[in-house]
C-alpha cells in the first residue's frame, strides 16, 4: 500500500525543473497576446484609414492622386488688334519667345547665369538670383527677338529652355501712340484705348486638361479636354494711319521752325464728329522736337486767345445784337472796371469796324464792346452750348473739362476777358469741336475715336453714336463761316490759305498763365499760338486746330506759328480724303447738270420710240375686230 506524501513536502523527483518551465509559458503567453493585440491595432487603423479614404475623405485623396498625373496648359488668348479706319494695322499681337527656367533642374547656376547673362546682355547676379530661387519655374528674360532665343537654345543649358507668348507690337513704331497707349508685359492695357476698351481686346483665356505619366509624357486614351480660348475683338478706330502719320511730321517740323516747347494738331469730320488725327509732339530734354506718348490733345488746358471770338459772335448774332454788317466806332482801347484793354499795331486810332472786319482784324477792343452789349449771361451760356467747360464725349483716360467758371463767380473783368479766349481754359478737343459745330450748321457733333469692333469672323459691330446738339441756327453758322473766310482773304490767317480751296478759320494769340501766377510783363511773356478752321467753307468735310506752345518771339502769333501748319496738313488730307477744289466741285456740277439734261434727253426719246410703237401695233389691228 503506498504512502502519500506529507503535506509541506515534495518528493524528490521533478525539483528545481517545474518552476523554470512554467515562467517561460507564462512569457510567451504574454507575448502573444501583445502580438495579438499590436495585429489587432494594426488590423483596426488599417481599416479605419481605408474607411477614411474610401468612404470620408474620397475626394481629398482623389483629387492629390489626379494632380500627380492629371496637368492643365492654359491657353492665352490672341489680343485684339486696333486698326485705322481703313483696316490697317496700328497695333497687334504677336508671338515672340521668352526665356524661362526650372531652376531645381540646373546644375550649375553660377556658371548658367554667366553664359545667360552674355547672351541676354543681363547682370549676373539677377541672372544667379532668379536661377537660385527654389522654385520649379523662372522667368528669366521675356519677350526676346527669336535671334537672341536661337542663340539661348544653341548654349543646350539644363533647365533653361524658350517658350511663346503675346507680344504687342506697333508697326510705324510710335505713330498714334498717344491714342492707342500701352499694354504691359503680360498684355494687359495701362493707358489709352488698350486700357478704355481692355475688356474687349483682351478676349477669354482657354486651357487645355491632359493625363500624363511621371515622365511627362501624355498617357494614351487618359483623361483629355480642351476648352478653347476666345481671342479677343478688333478695335477700329477713326484714325487713318496716313493722315497721322502726315500730323505728326508736319508738326514736329512746324513747331522746331517756331521754335516751340510743343504743340497739338487734330483734324476731325464735322459732319460725324469722327477724329481723323490726333498728334501731340514736344521739345525733349536735349532741345529736339519728338512726337509726345501723351494725348495732349484732350488732357492739355490753355487759354486760347482769339480762336475763342467766332463763338462770341455766335452769342452776338444768335441774340440779334448785331449783323456781320453792322459798324460801330471801335476806339484802340477800352477801360472796364479798371483794366485797359487795346488792340496790337496797325490800330494807333479809333475807327469804324463792321462786325465782319472785327472778326477779320481780330480786334479786341471791338469783340469786348459787342461782348457788353450781348451781357455774361448769354456769352456764358453760349460757350456752354459749344462744350466748354465740361470733358467731350471721348471716354478718354485723363480727359480734362477745361475751366469755365459758373456765372455767379464772374468778377467785373470776366467778360471782357473771356470773350477774347483769357481768363478761360480749354482743351484742342474742344475747340475743334467747337468749330465743327460752325462747320455742321450749328449742330455740336460728339467726338469720337472709335467706329466699332470687329469678331474673329469679321462680323463688325458699329459704336452707338454720340448725342448732338445744336448750339445755334443754321443761318447764324452760316453768317460767322463767311467771316471766318475773310481771315483767311485778307485777315490774320492768310498763311491757312489752302490752293483752290475756300478756308474758314481763325488766328489765336493768347498770354501763357506763369506757374507762379500772372502773365509775366511786356518783353517777358510767354504765348500760346493757335489756328482753328475748316474747309471746304462752302461744304466743310474737314476741321483742324493747331495749338504752339511757346514759340519763339519771332513766330509768337497764330498767323507765323500755328497758320502754316494748318495749310500744309490741310493740304495733304484734302488730297487723302478726296475732298474736291471748289474748281472740281464746279465741274463736277456741271458734270451733273449734263448728265442730268442727257439722262431727260434719252428718256424723251424712249417715250417717243415707245409712243411710236405703240400706235404703229394699233394700226396693224383689222378693224372692227
Amino acid at each position: 500500500m503506498s504512502r502519500r506524501p506529507e503535506p509541506g513536502r515534495t518528493t524528490g523527483r521533478g525539483t528545481g525543473r517545474d518552476v523554470p518551465l512554467r515562467s517561460t509559458h507564462i512569457r510567451l503567453r504574454r507575448r502573444l497576446l501583445a502580438v495579438g493585440a499590436l495585429l489587432v491595432l494594426g488590423a483596426g487603423f488599417i481599416g479605419w484609414r481605408l474607411m477614411v479614404v474610401q468612404v470620408l475623405e474620397p475626394d481629398r485623396y482623389l483629387a492629390r492622386g489626379a494632380s500627380q498625373s492629371i496637368r492643365t496648359v492654359p491657353l492665352q488668348a490672341s489680343r485684339g488688334a486696333i486698326v485705322d479706319r481703313n483696316g490697317v494695322d496700328l497695333a497687334l499681337s504677336l508671338p515672340l519667345p521668352s526665356i524661362v527656367g526650372n531652376p531645381r533642374q540646373v546644375e550649375d547656376p553660377d556658371l548658367t547665369a554667366r553664359r545667360l547673362a552674355t547672351v541676354l546682355d543681363t547682370d549676373v547676379a539677377v541672372m544667379a538670383d532668379r536661377l537660385g530661387r527654389d522654385s520649379a519655374f523662372a522667368n528669366l528674360q521675356r519677350q526676346v527677338p527669336p535671334a537672341v532665343a536661337d542663340r539661348v537654345t544653341a548654349l543646350g543649358l539644363a533647365g533653361v529652355s524658350v517658350r511663346e507668348e503675346q507680344a504687342r507690337v506697333r508697326p510705324g513704331e510710335a505713330s498714334g501712340l498717344a491714342v492707342l497707349g500701352r499694354t504691359d508685359v503680360d498684355g494687359n492695357g495701362i493707358s489709352g484705348l488698350e486700357l478704355v476698351y481692355d475688356g474687349l481686346l483682351s478676349g477669354v483665356d482657354g486651357e487645355k486638361v491632359v493625363e500624363s505619366a511621371l515622365d511627362g509624357s501624355t498617357i494614351p486614351r487618359g483623361e483629355y479636354s480642351v476648352e478653347p480660348a476666345t481671342d479677343g475683338r478688333t478695335l477700329v478706330l477713326t484714325l487713318d494711319r496716313s493722315l497721322q502719320f502726315e500730323a505728326e511730321r508736319l508738326l514736329r517740323l512746324g513747331v522746331e521752325a517756331a521754335g516751340g516747347r510743343g504743340g497739338t494738331l487734330m483734324a476731325m469730320d464735322p459732319r460725324t464728329g469722327e477724329v481723323l488725327a490726333s498728334a501731340t509732339v514736344v521739345r525733349d530734354a536735349d532741345g529736339r522736337v519728338a512726337t509726345s506718348g501723351e494725348h495732349q490733345g484732350v488732357t492739355w488746358t490753355y487759354e486760347p486767345g482769339s480762336i475763342i471770338k467766332p463763338l462770341t459772335f455766335s452769342a452776338v448774332l444768335e441774340a440779334a445784337v448785331a449783323a456781320p454788317a453792322t459798324v460801330r466806332d471801335v476806339p484802340i482801347r477800352v477801360e472796364v472796371h479798371g483794366s485797359t484793354f487795346s488792340d496790337p499795331p496797325p490800330r494807333y486810332s479809333s475807327e469804324a469796324l463792321s462786325v465782319a472786319d472785327v472778326v477779320r482784324r481780330s480786334s479786341n477792343v471791338g469783340t469786348i464792346l459787342w461782348a457788353s452789349d450781348l451781357g455774361a449771361e448769354a456769352l456764358h451760356a453760349t460757350l456752354m452750348e459749344f462744350g466748354l467747360g465740361r470733358v467731350s464725349a471721348l471716354d478718354f483716360p485723363g480727359e480734362s473739362a477745361g475751366s469755365l467758371r459758373s456765372l455767379h463767380r464772374w468778377s467785373g473783368t470776366s467778360l471782357p476777358t473771356i470773350a477774347i479766349g483769357q481768363g478761360v481754359a480749354t482743351t484742342p478737343i474742344q475747340m475743334l469741336t467747337a468749330y465743327a459745330t460752325l462747320a455742321n450748321g450749328g449742330i455740336r457733333p460728339a467726338p469720337t475715336l472709335v467706329l466699332g469692333t470687329r469678331d474673329d469672323g469679321g462680323v463688325f459691330t458699329p459704336s452707338r453714336p454720340g448725342r448732338t446738339t445744336t448750339v445755334v441756327p443754321a443761318a447764324v453758322a452760316a453768317e460767322v463761316t463767311a467771316m471766318m473766310e475773310g481771315v483767311v482773304l485778307d485777315g490774320t490767317g492768310t498763311r491757312a490759305a489752302v490752293p483752290g480751296y475756300r478756308v474758314a478759320g481763325k488766328t489765336g494769340t493768347a498770354w501763357k498763365a506763369r506757374p507762379e501766377g500772372g502773365y509775366g510783363d511786356d518783353g517777358d511773356r510767354d504765348y500760346v499760338a493757335s489756328f482753328a478752321g475748316f474747309l471746304p467753307a462752302e461744304d466743310p468735310r474737314l476741321a483742324i486746330i493747331v495749338v504752339v506752345d511757346e514759340p519763339d518771339l519771332a513766330h509768337y502769333s497764330g498767323g507765323r506759328a500755328a497758320a502754316p501748319i494748318f495749310a500744309d496738313f490741310a493740304d495733304f488730307a484734302v488730297r487723302r480724303l478726296r475732298i474736291p477744289s471748289e474748281s472740281e466741285r464746279i465741274g463736277l456740277e456741271a458734270d451733273g447738270r449734263v448728265q442730268a439734261v442727257t439722262a431727260g434727253h434719252r428718256r424723251l426719246v424712249a417715250e417717243a420710240e415707245a409712243a411710236v410703237a405703240v400706235d404703229e401695233t394699233a394700226s396693224a389691228v383689222p378693224a372692227g375686230g
